[in-house]
């Protein structure tokens, strides 16, 4: 009963560091999602700033009101680690390849990102290669069936 409580107290010690560490933890009723192909080259960075206009026939669009698919993104979100100021990448434009934005009853949150970096309420983490796969997958196109010969 005693090693019960003690791994409890652990437990409940480490969720409420966990929820202090997140980086978003509002209630999100929307998300909408823009990506362009990060294997796509260009001539020139693209910034944040009107990215979803600009590119607008290269550039995807989705969006999320599903409650399990929101709180599945704000999960990739959170996972993100603090860039390392000291990379010699750190203070370069983004080269946007994706743009996030999360509606709440509250505020809107903007989040760009490229292949190295997403920048969040002004604050520079290390774009992941879960979130990178994550909207790879989501815009991926579906591959035609195979249909069998009689």
């Amino acid at each position: 009963m005693k090693k019960r409580f003690i791994t409890l107290l652990i437990t409940a010690f480490f969720y409420m560091n966990l929820l202090q560490a997140q980086i978003l933890n509002n209630n999100f009723e929307k998300v909408d999602i823009y990506y362009e192909n990060f294997s796509i080259m260009e001539i020139c960075d693209v910034p944040c700033e009107n990215f979803e206009n600009r590119h607008r026939s290269i550039v995807q669009h989705n969006d999320l009101t599903d409650s399990l698919a929101i709180i599945k993104w704000i999960g990739i979100l959170n996972r993100l680690n603090k860039a390392d100021t000291e990379n010699k990448y750190f203070d370069r434009i983004l080269d946007t390849r994706g743009k996030l934005f999360l509606y709440s009853c509250k505020d809107t949150i903007q989040i760009c990102l490229d292949y190295r970096y997403t920048d969040i309420n002004n604050e520079r983490f290390d774009t992941s290669s879960e979130l990178r796969l994550e909207l790879e997958k989501m815009f991926q196109k579906p591959k035609p069936k195979k249909t069998k010969r009689k």
